[in-house]
């Protein structure tokens, strides 16, 4: 506990400085002792000079750390950069519809930003996989101006609704404020108000360089109460924008010490005594005299998120504190109530706050490799150039030896030159640099298999090589398992925490085929986000395998047994098998069998209810078609009566008719049959008559033949 201020239980200005000054500077002291560690593994991964560099021999340097890095990447980003978060989020109290419309706000809202998604993840895993750990810096750029509006007249609802209102402040009313209109309303006139116009208001998140993050040395992870904070270069001109910005009409100033950093001079430097002054001459720690003063002079701005008594009551408060140069500029309690930081790192290396990295894998055989390939090609260039061992006195041009060109002449004596070039180098001798990579495959879980570059892959069989690259991937899925975990559930946390203290407008998004709109009150409630990633390589594919023979067994069981698979059965066995395939959001695939069995129930009661509704509808119209049908048979009975009496009457007109016809047709047919008989006694009288004369006509021919004969 800090020395208090006499007369007071609270912390005073100078307090706070003097605690958080002595916490950053033993932060700042553990943060520097892995700068060179980090130095080392970025000057690989870049293929840098080792620095035992000879002038005339091989500076080959190979890139095992580089190659290795870049082929994780790829599967990285494709799983948590493109597609669905990985990142389920629920909010306690709502429904879950509205936490997964959170998410895809939060996600659309990264996408379009700037950075934006893709740039900030890329960035923060690669870094993770070379430094051990990396961070990212998440917050809410809000940022507005004020402007005064005048308002001639407002009903009482439009009044109610600027006194309401956060942004809107009402600055004046005058005393003749209130009146009457036609329709007795109250009305407010001379009404001035000063109205918050918002210039920005969003999600910001950045990549946090290792070099300037800090982190206390009790520290064993990003949310825990121990000091956190990032240290970065500024102007003095950028902390008094900030301080105007920020510091109210009449208030006090929002950054306290800005003029002692116009200097350029440091606190340490300037509270040092005459003999701390001479010891760092001593030393070699010249204090720089030749710098920057006034509002163009540099600042280490430190932004130190901790936790302070500061009131006095015996009890923690989160504090955020802003030193310049190590003055303290400020300090407030973190309304945030949480660190604005989320850390990935690739290995876990057991209580403690950093992990492990590739880097620490990979430095010692990229080394190794380096030095062997030197020699390597040291030899061949041996075997090409020569050595020799010349004689002083040879008289041999030594400029002719070094330029060892095809068809060129060496003058001198010939027994002042031997050769002394090294043996050839031995072919068996690489296989060590196979035992090397053999040695870089096993400490990585990276192999030649699972990069596609082992050429002889083809002549092996498929089920050797599909395990082999089985085996890799589970080492970059348990990478990205711990990715997800300890760093981007934590980042997708604290997000939705900043959305629920700053977004205000209502927002849509469409959840499961339906648009849904979200308000502000519906995102209040403790935010909780799970992991939910699907098994890539074959961990759980025998017990997902198996699950499926079950299924299929009971199904086919179930025909010839009916309700044997019941529906408590079926939950079961699919959950288990979406567990089994890697996914921990088994509500997200199925929903709750005791629900289901209700609801069936529910529509089996009103199946049945509407079955006898059916029935009694059905009965209904079968009375109704025996009325119609009795109706039907009396209008047919009658119908039948009165046409069998129309019937009648034209059956006795038809008769009367028909009479008098037929005796018309019998006078008709007398006449004719007369008519016939006097034709037909005509016919003979006249056919008497033509055999008559034919009778005559042959007797005079007769006549006539025998009167010649006999002449």
């Amino acid at each position: 506990m800090p020395e208090l201020s006499p007369n007071t239980e609270k912390l005073s200005f100078d307090d706070v400085e003097r605690v958080v000054t002595k916490e950053v500077f033993a932060a700042q002291e553990f943060t520097e002792l892995r700068v060179p560690k980090r130095e080392t593994s970025w000057d690989r991964y870049y293929g840098r000079p080792l620095g035992n560099e000879v002038n005339g021999r091989s500076k080959f340097i190979t890139r095992d750390l580089l190659e290795t890095i870049e082929s994780i990447m790829p599967f990285l980003i494709k799983l948590f950069a493109s597609g669905d978060a990985k990142i389920d989020i629920k909010i306690v109290g709502q429904e879950p519809w509205v936490g997964k419309a959170l998410m895809k706000k939060i996600q659309l809202d990264l996408e379009n930003s700037t950075p934006n998604l893709f740039s900030v993840f890329y960035q923060w895993f690669k870094d993770a996989l070379v430094s051990d750990t990396a961070f990212v810096k998440l917050a809410w750029d809000l940022d507005h101006e004020t402007v005064n509006v005048d308002f001639d007249e407002l009903q009482a609802e439009q009044m109610q609704q600027l006194v309401d209102d956060p942004d809107v402040q009402i600055s004046q009313i005058e005393d003749s404020a209130l009146s009457l209109d036609d329709n007795e309303n109250v009305i407010f006139s001379g009404i001035k108000a000063k109205v918050k116009k918002i210039i920005k208001n969003g999600l910001y998140i950045e990549n946090t360089p290792h070099w300037e993050f800090i982190v206390s040395k009790r520290s064993r992870s990003i949310n825990d109460e121990h000091g956190k904070g990032q240290r970065t270069q500024v102007t003095v001109d950028y902390l008094k924008r900030i301080s105007r910005a920020n510091t109210q009409t009449g208030g006090e100033p929002y950054f306290k010490n800005l003029d002692r950093l116009e200097s350029g001079e440091s606190k340490a430097e300037s509270d040092a005594t005459e003999s701390e002054k001479e010891s760092y001459m001593n030393k070699g720690t010249t204090i720089n005299t030749d710098i920057e003063t006034g509002a163009k002079a540099s600042v280490d701005l430190t932004e130190w998120y901790t936790r302070l008594d500061i009131d006095g009551d015996g009890y923690l408060e989160n504090v955020v504190c802003y030193l310049g140069n190590g003055y303290l500029l400020k300090y407030e309690l973190n309304e945030e109530d949480f660190i604005p930081f989320s850390s990935l790192s690739p290995i876990m290396d057991c209580y403690k706050f950093f992990g492990i990295s590739y880097s620490d894998l990979l430095v010692e055989i990229q080394n190794l490799k380096t030095m062997m390939f030197r020699r390597i090609l040291d030899n061949f260039n041996f075997q090409n150039a020569g050595r020799w061992l010349k004689d002083p006195n040879s008289g041999i041009d030594p400029y002719a030896l070094l330029n060892n060109s095809p068809g060129s002449v060496i003058t001198g004596k010939i027994g002042g030159l031997q050769d002394i070039t090294p043996a050839p180098f031995n072919p068996s001798s690489l296989s060590i640099l196979e035992y090397v990579d053999t040695i870089k495959e096993n400490r990585t879980g990276v192999t030649r298999y699972s990069q596609g570059t082992d050429a002889n892959s083809l002549n092996k069989t498929a089920t050797g090589i599909s395990l082999i690259q089985n085996a890799a991937m589970q080492r970059l899925e348990l990478i990205a398992r711990i990715f997800a975990e300890l760093g981007l559930k934590d980042f997708y946390r604290k997000v939705s925490l900043l959305y629920q203290k700053y977004i205000r407008q209502p927002f849509s998004a469409k959840v499961l085929g339906q648009e849904r709109e979200v308000t502000s009150e519906m995102l209040q409630g403790q935010v909780v986000t799970t992991v939910d990633m699907g098994v890539v390589a074959t961990v759980g594919a025998e017990e997902t395998a198996k699950l499926e023979r079950v299924l299929d067994i009971l199904l086919r069981v179930n025909e010839v047994f009916p309700g044997l698979l019941t529906p408590e059965a079926v939950h079961n066995l699919m959950a288990r098998y979406i567990s089994a395939s890697g996914f921990n959001d088994v509500d997200g695939f199925i929903g709750d069998v005791k629900e289901y069995i209700q609801k069936a129930a529910e529509g089996q009661q009103e199946q049945s209810e509407m079955q006898q509704a059916m029935l009694k509808m059905e009965q209904k119209f079968k009375e109704m078609e025996l009325q119609i049908k009795a109706q039907d048979s009396q209008t047919k009975a009658e119908k039948v009566t009165q046409d069998g009496q129309v019937d009648m009457a034209r059956i006795a007109q038809d008769g009367q008719i028909d009479m008098v016809k037929i005796e018309q047709d019998g006078q008709i047919a007398g006449a004719e049959i007369e008519q016939k008989r006097e034709d037909s006694r005509a016919g003979h009288e006249l056919e008497a008559i033509k055999i008559d004369n034919e009778e005559r006509t042959n007797a005079n021919a007769a006549r006539g033949t025998g009167i010649g004969r006999e002449d």
